[in-house]
């Protein structure tokens, strides 16, 4: 293994990002593909390439994504309660989604006691919570989702050349805030602290019906002082 490998995020070497790259576009292009209908074209600012899609989550990030996550994020806490209530009225006085009829994303920020998580998250248990949904923090590699994507850039899927692309964007931005959330943490090390966490989240269900837990991806994780 040479220097510059080993030197990386362990989420950032090579033998782990091929795989989960294809995983995570296969995965998202079943769920979030937009279609293009006859007569419809693309639009003129296309990224047309997973090296462009790079660039823009790149240029993008400190400027635009991480302020529109930290400067006014929402406690988890109302969020869900309103959602719980009305997930249309919420996502429209909260959020932001890709497109009519797409889950909206948030941002969001929760303080509460790192647990044991599921696969790909730790737990976090964050009093006032309703108690019909739990809360994750993602750990690296952050995956397919496009929360931060669709919380912090005023892209669409029309300015893209394919969803290869689309989703690369997602991807990087993923890998970006893995990099500042985790730089100088292990997930193992934070059970049983507090922590105040800021990060996007997307109310939607993995299994289809109600939503019943939240996974936050975080740009920060700090302990409360």
């Amino acid at each position: 293994m040479s220097a510059a490998s080993s030197a990386r995020p362990w989420w950032r070497r090579p033998v782990l990002i091929a795989p989960l790259a294809v995983a995570a576009l296969v995965v998202a292009m079943l769920q979030q593909t937009t279609f293009v209908g006859a007569g419809e074209s693309i639009g003129g600012d296309e990224v047309s390439s997973a090296d462009d899609a790079t660039a823009l989550a790149r240029d993008g990030y400190t400027s635009t994504v991480v302020p529109a996550i930290t400067e006014q994020p929402t406690p988890v806490t109302e969020i869900v309660t309103a959602a719980l209530e009305d997930p249309e009225a919420a996502g429209e006085e909260h959020g932001r989604h890709e497109a009519e009829g797409k889950p909206y994303s948030y941002a969001v920020t929760a303080t509460g006691k790192v647990v044991e998580g599921e696969f790909g998250e730790l737990g976090l248990e964050v009093e006032g919570l309703p108690r019909e949904v739990s809360l994750g923090i993602a750990v690296p590699p952050y995956g397919a989702s496009s929360s931060l994507r669709d919380v912090g850039l005023d892209v669409q899927y029309g300015d893209f050349e394919n969803q290869i692309a689309y989703q690369g964007v997602a991807l990087e931005l993923n890998s970006l805030a893995a990099e500042d959330a985790y730089e100088d943490l292990d997930p193992e090390d934070l059970l049983g602290r507090t922590v105040t966490v800021q990060g996007a989240t997307t109310w939607t269900s993995v299994h289809g019906g109600d939503v019943t837990h939240l996974s936050v991806l975080p740009v920060s994780i700090e302990e409360p002082s």
